[in-house]
């Protein structure tokens, strides 16, 4: 009982320094910060993160020495990427007077992640299929830099799915043993055929069928620049055009394109800038 007792009290204390570590990692990397009467950022200060601004909806603002957009509210995003410099200037210009603050980033360590077994060309493509790549790619870049004058992210974001993340975002890929791109998205392990929902509201920008790296996958515009895609899927279930809310059925997990196994791929970008979905989900704030 004695010895029973004591473990207890041990790991009561592990719980509450793990609770300790964790509430002061967190804070370090997501603080609501006000830097002025004119400017409020909400979201993850890292590599990877998301930034909700208010600001007064007559100013201009400039991050990195590029003017973004501010709606009729004041609202705006700001992507900070994978390998984003760990300061950068932020500017807000208004009728009067005009402000520069600095905006300090954590830096992040990523893994190396070695998948192996995927299909010659899919790793090595042939110049055929290099021209199909070079086409999908334009029509997806695309996509993601299409502007909506709304903020549908506004309802929140959820998981899409259920499963077991197996490839995290900012991991340095290694496939069949040739070093390739970072993956910027969540990989989400599933059975085939498990349901994919709309992790917030949106509207459909993209559906495809059969592109070559990720199968059939969607687009969502969730408005402001901020977008989702959801790859290797074995059905789509809505159409392009479409309006769709927070737990709508999207999809169902597959296998298609360049995939070992079931699987979703989830990414959220600012146009063409991909940041960390799961710190999104981490600390979103309450809007």
């Amino acid at each position: 009982n004695f010895m029973m007792g004591l473990s207890k009290q041990l790991q009561k204390k592990n719980n509450f320094f793990l609770s300790i570590f964790i509430f002061f990692f967190i804070s370090n990397i997501s603080l609501a910060k006000v830097f002025s009467s004119n400017l409020e950022l909400n979201g993850s200060f890292t590599q990877g993160g998301l930034l909700f601004g208010k600001t007064n909806s007559k100013n201009k603002v400039y991050f990195k020495n590029k003017k973004i957009f501010v709606n009729n509210k004041g609202d705006f995003v700001l992507a900070i990427g994978r390998d984003e410099e760990l300061e950068n200037l932020i500017v807000i210009e208004g009728s009067v007077k005009k402000e520069t603050h600095k905006i300090k980033i954590s830096k992040r360590k990523y893994k190396i992640q070695r998948i192996d077994g995927l299909p010659k060309n899919k790793v090595t493509p042939n110049k055929e299929e290099m021209k199909r790549i070079k086409k999908e790619s334009l029509k997806i870049k695309n996509s993601k830099g299409i502007f909506l004058n709304k903020t549908l992210y506004k309802s929140g974001f959820i998981w899409p799915v259920k499963g077991v993340v197996t490839g995290e975002y900012g991991n340095q890929r290694v496939l069949n043993g040739k070093p390739r791109r970072p993956h910027y998205g969540l990989d989400i392990a599933a059975k085939a055929g498990t349901k994919i929902v709309a992790p917030s509201d949106a509207e459909v920008v993209l559906t495809m069928e059969d592109s070559f790296f990720n199968g059939k996958m969607i687009i969502l515009n969730h408005g402001l620049g901020l977008n989702s895609i959801y790859s290797h899927l074995k059905k789509i279930n809505v159409l392009e055009g479409q309006k769709i809310k927070k737990g709508d059925l999207l999809a169902e997990v597959g296998s298609t394109g360049r995939s070992t196994g079931p699987h979703l791929d989830w990414r959220i970008n600012v146009y063409n800038i991909a940041i960390d979905p799961e710190l999104l989900l981490l600390n979103q704030p309450k809007f």
